[in-house]
């Protein structure tokens, strides 16, 4: 799996394999393996290489605070289906949104509500895909005309869930 990781003012190409009970995961073209175990929750040991890690993982939407060895990381990860979205939702600069699910997934909270005015890159929607959770943002100035789903309902990719005009 396919990832943009920003983290600070930098932006890393983050790719996830899993081989067998450990995982490879690639950096910018550098490649880790890791062993993680869940500890309790938010809490995991993480092996990478030889070197053991405590690390504390807490998750906001696709907003990441990464505790490691007493050091504090603030991450936002951005999966493909996101990217697709973000550039599908940032070329609709004016006129009628539609704001779609990228992939099947659950609805988990809905932001707005009908008549609430939205500003490009306001989060809308947070929708459940593959044990991630993804923020739909406003790609422009508008005002929410129709809500299509309920919080808790199952969608398929490419339905719609948010209109604004």
């Amino acid at each position: 799996m396919n990832f943009d990781v920003i983290a600070g003012n930098k932006e890393y190409s983050v790719e996830i394999e899993r081989r067998g009970k450990s995982f490879i995961i690639t950096i910018d073209g550098e490649e880790f393996e890791v062993d993680a175990t869940l500890l309790k929750k938010e809490l995991y040991s993480v092996l990478i290489g030889s070197k053991s890690h405590l690390v504390n993982l807490k998750s906001e939407g696709n907003n990441f605070t990464v505790d490691v060895n007493s050091e504090s990381f603030e991450i936002e990860v951005l999966d493909e289906a996101a990217k697709r979205l973000a550039q599908k939702t940032k070329s609709q600069a004016e006129g009628k949104q539609v704001i779609k699910t990228p992939m099947p997934g659950k609805i988990v909270k809905i932001l707005v509500k009908e008549g609430d005015e939205v500003e490009p890159g306001m989060g809308m929607i947070i929708v459940e895909a593959m044990k991630m959770e993804n923020e739909l943002k406003s790609s422009s100035k508008g005002v929410v005309k129709e809500i299509v789903v309920e919080e808790g309902a199952t969608v398929n990719g490419g339905d719609t869930l948010i209109v604004v005009e």
